[in-house]
């Protein structure tokens, strides 16, 4: 009786075989083409509808505006303060020669110095908010108020009343058409004129 076959493979038989290639190498990979196909019209185009261009300025000019610190605007303020104070000054000895009333160079340089204090305040505000829509309305109808009851003070006033209120009125409705928008600026210009010229003559 002859030994028995056994159908199984014995240990020290078995030789192990490595992979004919790293399993890395079988994964599929898509490989997309490195070629833009786009051409350039096609890509502006796209970037116009999807606004990003106008996007990236905006943010340029937010950074732009971040970047101006307090104290450049409080320098601003002072140096801005000091032609409108003299120009105070000056309104204020043209009303007095024309009254005949008396006045002096110390007496100038007096009243601009007090001046300006009070105007940096006005100025250092509206200089540095004068891009917002709100501060732009606010200024437009402080001109035509300004402007509207300076002219009535010239009109209207006894000669104290224009020493007393016209340097100041004039100062500031100067100060505001300076900082507003040329549209606003030029429309409440209009509007003080109207009242100069109709409103005057009916009241």
């Amino acid at each position: 009786m002859g030994k028995k076959q056994s159908g199984g493979i014995k240990p020290s038989e078995y030789k192990k075989k490595g992979p004919s290639q790293p399993l890395i190498d079988k994964i599929p990979t898509n490989k997309k083409s490195n070629k833009d196909d786009i051409p350039d019209d096609e890509k502006l185009r796209l970037i116009d509808q999807t606004g990003l261009l106008q996007k990236v300025k905006q943010r340029e000019q937010e950074i732009e505006q971040q970047s101006t610190t307090t104290a450049e605007y409080v320098w601003q303020a002072v140096f801005l303060s000091i032609p409108f104070a003299f120009l105070m000054g000056t309104f204020d000895v043209t009303v007095k020669v024309q009254y005949n009333e008396p006045w002096d160079y110390a007496g100038l340089l007096t009243r601009c110095v007090k001046s300006a204090p009070a105007l940096a305040p006005i100025i250092y505000l509206t200089n540095r908010y004068k891009a917002k829509r709100l501060t732009q309305f606010l200024m437009s109808l402080g001109s035509v108020f300004l402007g509207s009851f300076l002219m009535y003070t010239l009109h209207r006033s006894p000669s104290l009343g224009q020493m007393m209120r016209a340097p100041g009125l004039a100062t500031i409705w100067i100060y505001f058409i300076v900082q507003l928008d040329l549209l606003p600026a030029v429309i409440t210009l209009g509007i003080v004129f109207a009242y100069w010229f109709f409103g005057l003559r009916v009241i």
